[in-house]
């Protein structure tokens, strides 16, 4: 047996040998004949079922009787071709981000898809097919003719409504209101069709017919056209000044017990939550916001569903994870890079994080019951508001929203933005005081004997104390007068500095003040005065062992050569002693030391920047403002009063401090009362949008289609005022085209006219405005001195020289010139009351019937209020008058009593005079003489005197139409002309109010498109390209990176170059001096630099809205290629004075651009840049950068 297989075996390897099997052996033919096969014929590719089957059961026993056949939903609906919430689920890897090739899910608030309304809204009885339809189809003998149709329907239709039955009514035993309520019905099923009867009203009964009339359409207008308050619209406040005495009633199975009493706030908040609506609560700092978040959560719990909860910054989404994560165990955590549990019920993120699972339409949607806003009042950032707002208008119709914010000025109106956007009502609630009361004073030592100089400023209940505020001047001017150091008297060196601290930390410890945050808003000020205070011990022994043993236990997971870098040695010293620093230099881990130790009682004194105060809560007995100014990247400024409170809010404990002390040192002079009464006590910034249309969304809108860019701006809070008056324009609209129908059509007679108004508003529009700059000019306002005549034109005023009395010029407002002007002795009573508006009677003033004016009767005269607008020209004549007695004796002569006062002796003079030079114009219009507008002036800008010569061209074109006025009736006929065109330019004007091109972003969002469509991102129909697929995908610099990418910048790079290049485009902070770049990198960053100017060229050519945050900034490519190329941190510190806190942030937020072009390289098939990116990222993971926050490890 052995033998035989062994035998099979060699012949098997003599045949593998001698003769392979290989291609070259049996080439493929060049053309591969097909087979035929008639089976296919009968294949059917399979497709979702449209129809499905459900069971009828028996209402009282459950007893199915039938299957019916329904139709089904979205038919084929996946994430690649629907919006839908009935679509199929998507992958299984994608469930928790979603991918960019999804659609996003339908937001809510949005209309129904266009398409079905206006097929819902298709009344196929009353549609009009037209007249021209042919009735004959080519080619046969008989066709069918729809007029026939047309009668037969109407005839119906009046047969149905004139026969009523009543005898079968009175058998039905119907009362007469019922009996009504059917005829009434039925009327108006065929009021279509049914012939009116005209029915003539005597004139007397006219008006009473209109009244009865509109009184039965009131309730029909209030419903369709009104648009309501926002207080009983969108928006409620709700009132939380009475205690809820059945709280426990209402709510019998709680989702969750609290283990104290709830405030009133807290009460009314979980009562809307459990009627699931949307919430808005606006409260004090630390007055337990987080209360109604928990609720929330624990109602998703509940009910199986899930709560997203979103923060502002990532920091603080790793300590609501820990803190939430004690209280309810099923909570994830997704940041941009770590997933921690996405199946739980309550997903906490940054708001970034959510936009962009909503944009990748994330299955996780379809489980979402709330979205928790926390720190809503950063919408107003500049940098990042807009997030919010994308995010509002993006969540689907089921999420139910919770906002969670500090108290500003304009909730309602945010709270009716969300609202009316979201179609669901928004209860506002907000807090009328803080719990615990803060007490704001000044504090004037400077160590030595002055050490308890401080003088109460606000008190407990709000009030300034401006005695206090006197004494505290006054003891600075004291010690500043003993002191002997010269220099300016706010300069304070850092000697002095330190006696300060010394002495303010002596008197708070004596008076038991501790623990303090002293917000010091200076990075290098706050490390300047953890140095100056090595002297100062406040912990006590055991204290210290347990901040040495827990600073040991954190470092552990470090690598020895990061536990001995020189930030984390001086740390772990001042934290020893009960000092600790916090801002956005520190690492990442040793902030995080800091805030857990911060919150156990073993740091007693903390110097900190602004952004501890947007920090979970954690709360002091003491806040501690270092200055009143701040340095906000532009200027040095006051902090606002919004600013203040956010981190004065820190100073009080609930349960265990009777008021908050907040203490402004005045290390210099004492600040002015009028610097800080508004900065203690003035109101918060009123919520502003920041919203911004990014490149991201423009793409993605054109991608999917169903959504509209207009929608997404429309929605945004920017646009939010301007929408409300929507409804009251388009009833404007309404009437306008109504009344523009009533109007008779103008005949051809009329052209001429027609021609003439539209030149002469032209004509105007040009003179008033290069009138207004001309009277702004320093040599034409010398010569508009009292007495100097000027023509004017004003109301039915035409053509009039003037004598000027008075100019009365106020900041900002138009310049007030009077006047005085002949008039008719005697008023006409012209039967033309009907004021048709000043630009009728500029236009009629330009004809010859009233070039001149010729008063009648002897002496008449008028004084007149006159702007620049009203002026046409100014001459070269003169009239010596005394103006303050000719106004005086105007205004007597107004009044009642002397209203018959013959004028004075200086007024008649002054008449006389004007009257004789008016004659003399009148009998020879060349013996005035004028100022020549355009030699008379100083004009640097040749804009205005071209502006200049296209007023005297339109006024040639305006005298060449001049003969066609001069008809019989010309004012009757141009009446209709003036009144047909208003009416026309008021329709377009209001069509336009009512579109899309009215939006404020509009004329960005098409400079925008010009910008996508010069650079192949989408094509001449708006159809979004490959690169601009590649766009959509980018979380920031989406043009830059993609262009990149495209242009194979990186193709012949190394991952470690590749990551030190990419980092010019995430590293925001300024460095001295400039950058070092590698020699191998110059020729790559000359050609970044040059991509991005060609975008920036473009942009600007298209006068597109540039963003600031795509400024390239190469100061740390030396650093991060360093790092990419395995260097330890503490020797990558050596080549930059950038801290070390902005070095981890800038490399964390570039692990995320590497996703991004990684994402990009799988999408153009790009399987070599796909490897680089995951090199690059692979190389600077690692270590110190990317430790594991405490906050999800302890």
């Amino acid at each position: 047996m052995c033998e035989i297989r062994g035998k099979d075996n060699h012949e098997k390897l003599r045949n593998y040998i001698l003769n392979p099997d290989i291609s070259i052996h049996d080439p493929l033919p060049d053309v591969v004949p097909r087979k035929f096969n008639e089976m296919r014929l009968l294949h059917i590719p399979k497709c979702p079922g449209s129809t499905k089957l459900i069971p009828r059961r028996d209402l009282v026993t459950g007893e199915i009787l039938e299957f019916v056949e329904v139709d089904v939903e979205d038919v084929g609906a996946n994430a690649n071709n629907s919006m839908s919430m009935q679509r199929e689920p998507g992958l299984l890897e994608e469930i928790t981000r979603g991918s960019p090739m999804n659609y996003p899910f339908w937001p809510g608030g949005f209309d129904v898809k266009k398409q079905k309304l206006e097929i819902a809204k298709l009344d196929l009885d009353s549609f009009e097919l037209g007249e021209k339809l042919l009735t004959v189809p080519p080619g046969f003998s008989s066709g069918h003719d729809f007029s026939l149709d047309t009668k037969k329907v109407m005839k119906t239709a009046t047969t149905t409504a004139s026969n009523v039955d009543l005898l079968e009514n009175l058998e039905e035993d119907l009362d007469v209101q019922q009996w009504l309520q059917i005829t009434r019905s039925d009327s108006e099923a065929t009021g279509t069709s049914a012939p009116q009867r005209d029915l003539q009203f005597p004139a007397e009964f006219q008006d009473v017919d209109d009244d009865i009339m509109n009184a039965d359409l009131k309730p029909v207008l209030n419903i369709s056209t009104t648009t309501k308050t926002f207080s009983s619209d969108w928006a409620e406040m709700v009132d939380i000044s009475q205690p809820i005495t059945n709280f426990k009633e209402q709510i019998p199975c709680p989702a969750m017990e609290f283990p104290f009493e709830l405030d009133v706030f807290q009460k009314q908040a979980i009562l809307k939550l459990e009627q699931r609506q949307y919430v808005f609560v606006a409260a004090h700092t630390s007055a337990g916001k987080t209360v109604v978040a928990e609720y929330a959560i624990a109602l998703s719990k509940r009910d199986l569903t899930r709560t997203i909860y979103t923060s502002p910054i990532k920091a603080l989404s790793n300590q609501k994870y820990r803190d939430f994560r004690k209280t309810f165990k099923d909570v994830g955590l997704i940041t941009g890079d770590l997933q921690i549990e996405p199946t739980a019920s309550c997903l906490i993120m940054t708001t970034e994080i959510l936009r962009s699972m909503l944009y990748c339409g994330s299955d996780i949607t379809r489980d979402l019951e709330y979205v928790i806003f926390d720190e809503v009042h950063y919408i107003n950032n500049p940098e990042r508001g807009h997030v919010w707002e994308e995010v509002i208008i993006l969540l689907p119709d089921h999420v139910n929203i919770i906002m969670l914010s500090a108290t500003v000025p304009n909730t309602m109106e945010l709270a009716d933005w969300v609202g009316s956007t979201k179609k669901r009502k928004v209860y506002v609630i907000s807090t009328l005081k803080r719990p615990v009361p803060l007490m704001h004073y000044l504090y004037t030592g400077a160590g030595g004997k002055s050490r308890d100089d401080i003088f109460l400023l606000v008190d407990a209940q709000g009030k300034f104390l401006q005695g206090n505020y006197e004494k505290a001047v006054e003891r600075k001017k004291e010690m500043q007068s003993k002191s002997k150091t010269g220099g300016p008297k706010n300069y304070v060196n850092s000697k002095q500095d330190q006696c300060t601290w010394i002495g303010l930390i002596d008197f708070l410890k004596r008076n038991n003040k501790m623990p303090v945050v002293a917000f010091t808003l200076s990075r290098n000020r706050c490390d300047s005065n953890v140095a100056a205070l090595q002297s100062v011990d406040l912990n006590t022994a055991v204290e210290k062992g347990s901040v040495q043993k827990f600073f040991l236990q954190c470092l552990a997971k470090l690598k020895p050569p990061d536990r001995t870098i020189p930030q984390v040695l001086a740390l772990k010293d001042s934290l020893e002693r009960g000092i600790g620093v916090h801002h956005s230099g520190i690492l990442p881990i040793l902030k995080e030391i800091v805030e857990m130790l911060f919150q156990n009682g073993l740091v007693k004194l903390l110097f900190a920047t602004e952004t501890f105060a947007m920090g979970v809560n954690m709360p002091a007995r003491t806040v501690i403002f270092d200055s009143h100014k701040k340095f906000d990247g532009t200027e040095m400024r006051n902090l606002k009063p919004g600013e203040y409170i956010q981190m004065a809010g820190r100073a009080g404990r609930r349960g265990h401090d009777e008021n908050g002390t907040v203490i402004l040192l005045c290390k210099g002079q004492v600040p002015p009362s009028m610097e800080l009464r508004p900065m203690i006590l003035g109101l918060p910034e009123k919520l502003q949008s920041q919203f911004i249309l990014r490149y991201a969304v423009i793409l993605t809108c054109l991608r999917i289609e169903s959504i509209k860019v207009e929608d997404i701006m429309q929605f945004s809070f920017k646009e939010f005022n301007q929408k409300l008056q929507l409804p009251t324009q388009q009833k404007q609209l309404q009437l306008a085209e109504a009344k523009f129908a009533t109007l008779p059509n103008l005949g051809e007679h009329l052209q001429p006219l027609i021609y003439f108004y539209d030149k002469s508003v032209e004509y105007w529009k040009e003179k008033h405005r290069i009138m207004k700059f001309i009277l702004t000019q320093p040599k034409i306002q010398k010569e508009m001195k009292v007495g100097r005549i000027i023509f004017i034109t004003q109301g039915k005023h035409y053509n009039k020289l003037a004598i000027l009395l008075n100019v009365k010029s106020v900041q900002g407002k138009d310049t007030i010139y009077k006047v005085l002007v002949l008039d008719h002795q005697f008023k006409s009573n012209d039967c033309d009351n009907v004021n048709r508006g000043e630009l009728y009677y500029k236009i009629l003033s330009l004809t010859p019937q009233h070039k001149f004016f010729h008063p009648e009767g002897i002496g008449g005269h008028t004084v007149l209020d006159i702007r620049a607008v009203d002026i046409l020209t100014i001459t070269k004549s003169t009239i010596k008058v005394d103006a303050d007695v000719i106004i005086r004796n105007w205004e007597q002569r107004q009044l009642e009593r002397f209203k018959d006062s013959p004028p004075s002796a200086t007024v008649v003079k002054a008449v006389t005079e004007l009257h004789q030079l008016n004659e003399a114009y009148n009998a020879n219009p060349d013996s005035i003489k004028y100022i020549n507008m355009s030699k008379e002036i100083t004009v640097n800008a040749e804009t205005e005197v071209a502006m200049v010569h296209y007023v005297d061209h339109l006024a040639r074109q305006v005298g060449n139409v001049l003969p066609h006025t001069n008809v019989a009736g010309f004012e009757q006929e141009f009446a209709k002309v003036y009144e047909r065109r208003m009416l026309e330019i008021n329709i377009e004007e209001l069509r336009f109010k009512n579109s899309a091109k009215n939006l404020t972003l509009y004329p960005d969002y098409c400079n925008k498109l010009q910008v996508l469509r010069a650079l192949n991102y989408i094509d001449e129909q708006n159809e979004v390209t490959l690169k601009g697929k590649v766009a959509c995908e980018m979380g920031q610099n989406e043009l830059l990176i993609t262009e990149l990418i495209l242009c194979n910048m990186f193709n012949d790079l190394e991952p470690a170059e590749i990551a030190a290049l990419l980092s010019g485009l995430v590293f925001q902070a300024k460095i001295q001096g400039e950058p070092v770049i590698p020699e191998p990198l110059k020729k790559c960053v000359a050609a970044f630099e040059q991509i991005n100017d060609t975008i920036l060229a473009e942009e600007q050519r298209c006068q597109a809205a540039v963003e600031a945050e795509n400024n390239l900034n190469f100061g740390l490519l030396e650093v991060v290629y360093e790092w990419a190329k395995n260097k330890p941190f503490a020797e990558i510190m050596k080549l930059t004075e950038v801290q070390e806190g902005i070095i981890v942030r800038c490399i964390q937020q570039l692990d995320e651009t590497l996703r991004d072009v990684k994402t990009a390289a799988i999408r153009i098939g790009n399987p070599g840049l796909q490897s680089k990116m995951e090199e690059a990222s692979a190389a600077i993971k690692r270590d110190i950068v990317f430790t594991a926050s405490l906050y999800t490890e302890l």
